[in-house]
């Protein structure tokens, strides 16, 4: 990428750019800086040489792709409130640094350094010089970043083993329009179509609500959700609905959530959402079926629909290295949703998740240049109180045991789940005019719904002959692209079938 064009100057001290972000990352930046020219190498910092003296002004510059000043959007004060420091203090490199990191991983900002000029009385002006990022855009995928304590298509989950993904090939694309009103608010919608699976999540999210001490920020989203969803799927017995159709499940609903970081690391979300949700024979179908052929129960209301209203609460301790490609570190998730019963169904669960990954440096073999790590992960959930089928934990699949089918493990109330993957490099390469790195995978997967599949109202794996357990294995190729990760893999499970399973994000 193309770096700001700003001519240095004396009084230069500081400088930073940064890959474009995705909107969906407002709380959670990449801070890895750019290697630039007047840089000392990549991760290093300029040792401002009048630290401690006084800050008279901070200002923000808006210039064009060339490094000449214009007009931005955006208000500056979303800009200058990043740093932690304000004119009457005495200026800080490390305080600094911390601020341009911050800004350069907002949506908005598509490059930015950071300039001080000399002010009277030997005091200095910060001058902060951003390049905006485009209004408009797309980006494959729909998902958006951890935590969100909504529901819907889009969201990411606390653990994997989820039943509120639909299996089939499937594809997404979110677009939208960022920094409305110039206050780096952004006006989403996520589609998502596929064999199986039809959906859409429109959100609007305010990352810092101006004013706030707190950095809080909130978020409202609106969903339609309609999938062959893994728990009514897969097994060695097919059962279907009473006319021979597959049950297709569908949601609407919608939500508001409010989040701030509790610590530089640690990100917390909070919020109620709503869903009506019923099991009907198709994608567009109007006919409710509330019973499979064989007469169990598909959702916890005999009619066939349920309202669903829970108060949700996600958190995220990531301790990465990095956010796209880690080789270090940790991440921590956790998840509390408790329904509060209303309407059809009446429904009062509690259901709690936590998944843990740590990403560890081992050198054991690779063929080219490149960072070898060691992956590991385990997660659990389980749930207390009334279960609607369509809200178990489902086993297998990509995002599950590698190998298997989704959800063809089982459906349970509790679950655990464990992955060890080991990942190398391979080769290089480059095209349109962008580095593509290469590297391979060996992994490990292991999944058990601890004997909880009868405990299942309907039994949706006990009718099914699902076994409630399985390991998986196999070998896979990940790339490095523009877009992030992508992974195609290939994997066998102890009953001696295979998936390949094609992604484009990491999993955990």
């Amino acid at each position: 990428m193309r770096r700001l064009p700003i001519p240095p100057s004396p009084s230069t001290l500081l400088t930073q750019s940064i890959d474009t972000l995705p909107p969906e990352e407002p709380l959670s930046p990449q801070t890895e800086p750019e290697p630039a020219e007047e840089l000392p190498p990549e991760g290093e910092t300029v040792a401002p040489p009048v630290e401690g003296a006084t800050i008279a002004d901070i200002q923000v510059q808006f210039v064009d792709e060339d490094g000449q000043p214009t007009e931005g959007t955006t208000r500056p004060f979303i800009i200058t409130r990043e740093f932690n420091l304000q004119p009457g203090d005495a200026y800080s490199q490390d305080l600094a640094q911390q601020g341009l990191e911050r800004v350069t991983g907002l949506s908005i900002v598509r490059q930015a350094t950071l300039e001080l000029e000399p002010a009277e009385d030997g005091q200095v002006i910060m001058v902060v010089n951003v390049l905006e990022s485009d209004r408009f855009f797309v980006v494959p995928g729909l998902t958006l970043a951890a935590p969100t304590a909504l529901q819907g298509p889009a969201r990411p989950v606390t653990v994997l083993p989820l039943s509120n993904r639909a299996g089939g090939t499937a594809g997404g694309v979110r677009f939208g329009l960022r920094n409305i009103g110039g206050n780096n608010q952004t006006l989403s919608l996520g589609v998502e179509a596929g064999e199986n699976t039809l959906g859409f999540d429109l959100d609007f999210r305010d990352p810092w609500i101006a004013g706030s001490s707190s950095r809080t920020g909130y978020a409202i989203n609106l969903f339609n959700q309609r999938g062959i969803e893994p728990e009514f799927d897969e097994g060695d017995r097919e059962v279907d609905l009473p006319n021979g159709e597959d049950p297709w499940v569908h949601r609407l609903g919608g939500g508001v959530e409010f989040f701030r970081p509790l610590a530089p690391d640690f990100v917390a979300a909070l919020g109620v959402s709503y869903q009506r949700i019923s099991v009907r024979d198709e994608a567009f179908s109007s006919d409710i079926a509330p019973e499979d052929e064989l007469g169990n129960r598909l959702t916890f209301n005999e009619d066939g629909q349920d309202d669903l209203l829970t108060l949700n609460f996600s958190a995220v301790r990531d301790r990465r290295d990095d956010r796209l490609y880690p080789t270090q570190g940790d991440r921590l998730r956790v998840g509390v949703d408790q329904s509060i019963p209303i309407g059809e169904g009446n429904i009062l669960f509690n259901r709690l998740a936590a998944s843990y990954t740590r990403f560890i440096p081992l050198s054991l073999f690779g063929f080219t240049e490149g960072p070898r790590t060691l992956v590991l992960n385990v997660q659990g959930g389980t749930f207390i109180g009334d279960l609607p089928p369509y809200e178990a934990f489902s086993l297998g699949g990509a995002g599950s045991v590698r190998g298997y089918g989704g959800g063809e493990i089982g459906t349970g109330r509790s679950f655990l789940q464990g992955t060890a993957e080991y990942r190398f490099p391979i080769f290089g390469f480059t095209a349109f005019d962008e580095d593509i790195d290469v590297g391979g995978t060996l992994f490990v997967d292991y999944a058990t719904d601890l004997g909880t599949g009868d405990n299942v109202p309907g039994e949706p794996a006990e009718v099914r002959d699902k076994p409630g357990d399985g390991l998986g294995y196999g070998v896979g190729l990940r790339a490095r692209t523009p877009f992030g990760p992508v992974r195609l893999e290939f994997g066998l499970n102890d009953q001696g079938d295979s998936e390949v399973i094609f992604n484009v994000g990491d999993r955990f």
